[in-house]
């Protein structure tokens, strides 16, 4: 097949375009920027060109763009994308419709909403982990030399969200309400709350006194978007926070990030690692990951997930339900529930480190056996 693949700046591509080439798929690579999800007229002329005279079998993105849906649609050229953001406000359009799509979307409460609208085009995907890519990676770099750490997060605290920037805005009764439902989603392990507190009222009162005009002029729902984009990384920030602190009272507790770390008190701070390069002799030579899923993935396996275990390394994760579709838990990764739980678990794995080599070992082989970007790509291209 010969695919178009737009590629921008997020971290699969390269792992997805290997794997597309190693499976036989002739590729060619276009990197002109979207400014606009919806509608570019300067990229689609540029899409259009490469259409007109390139005979493409498909053209492939991370994420939907439904820039690039009307194109391929206005040329009769099939376009197959898969999210790795959920949920993605740009699929709240029409064009998710478009005949020529095929969207693989990773979080399975978004697949169950469009199946419940009728829209035919979406399907489920979980995403996927590169053991080979990391697995060489690691053998040349032997990480634990230099990464032989308790337990490792590395990781966005969400330290600048868009509720901080709004708050003071809001008159006491609102700020309250917000506060309460931050506080209630906190107390909620493995899935999301925030959406389900937002009455029509409460979004009708907050519209007065905050901008809550969506970017690039998607129709997507507004609640949605408020309980997504703004209380949901707030609640990510504090769920973060509270977890790093109480782990680092028990063990020594390594945090790489580019965020704000002020009141983080006994935690030891590390600039952020690169993803390709640095990130996965992280996970290989930690004792424990953790994988902290921000709320608004409601159903879904985050990517940190994948990347861990295609390291060897030993994952704590909160809970989703879809992690029991893929893994075992307690054999192949540990599921927590709550700060306590986590803080337990994990000073438990922390002094049972057969038990935890061998769970480390029992997620490598199901992923390497089940989940990777060679599995996951002969399932989009061989329909």
């Amino acid at each position: 097949m010969k695919v178009l693949v737009y590629k921008w700046d997020i971290f699969p591509y390269n792992d997805i375009i290997d794997g597309l080439k190693e499976q036989g798929h002739y590729i060619d690579v276009l990197a002109f920027p979207i400014t606009n999800h919806i509608k570019d007229p300067v990229f689609e002329r540029e899409l259009a060109k490469y259409l007109e005279n390139g005979s493409y079998d498909a053209v492939f993105s991370v994420n939907y763009f439904t820039a690039i849906s009307n194109v391929c649609h206005k040329y009769h050229t099939r376009y197959i994308s898969w999210t790795c953001d959920a949920p993605l406000a740009g699929m709240r359009n029409p064009s998710v419709h478009n005949p020529e799509n095929t969207i693989y979307v990773f979080d399975k409460k978004e697949y169950e909403y469009f199946q419940e609208t009728g829209t035919g085009t979406v399907k489920y995907l979980p995403l996927a982990g590169a053991p080979g890519r990391i697995q060489k990676l690691i053998k040349n770099k032997n990480p634990a030399r230099k990464y032989l750490y308790d337990i490792s997060f590395a990781g966005n605290l969400y330290d600048k969200n868009r509720y901080d920037e709004m708050v003071n805005a809001l008159p006491p009764y609102l700020c309250g309400y917000m506060d309460a439902a931050i506080e209630a989603q906190l107390n909620v392990s493995g899935g999301n709350i925030i959406n389900l507190m937002l009455s029509d009222d409460i979004m009708d009162s907050a519209a007065k006194y905050m901008d809550l005009k969506q970017e690039n002029g998607s129709p997507g729902d507004l609640k949605l978007y408020f309980a997504t984009s703004v209380l949901s990384y707030k609640a990510a920030a504090l769920m973060r926070r509270q977890a790093v602190n109480s782990l680092s009272q028990i063990a020594g507790m390594h945090l790489f990030t580019t965020s704000c770390t002020d009141g983080l008190y006994k935690t030891i701070i590390h600039p952020p690692v690169t993803y390709h390069t640095e990130m996965p002799l992280v996970f290989a030579a930690s004792k424990i990951n953790l994988n902290m899923t921000i709320p608004n993935i409601e159903n879904g396996i985050p990517l940190r997930v994948f990347d861990i275990l295609s390291a060897g390394g030993f994952l704590m994760t909160d809970y989703r339900p879809c992690l029991e579709e893929l893994f075992d838990i307690n054999k192949d990764l540990v599921v927590y529930d709550g700060i306590n739980d986590l803080t337990s678990k994990a000073a438990y794995y922390l002094t049972h480190n057969k038990e935890r080599e061998l769970i480390a070992a029992n997620g490598f082989n199901k992923l390497r056996k089940l989940h990777t970007y060679k599995h996951r790509i002969k399932t989009m291209f061989s329909l």
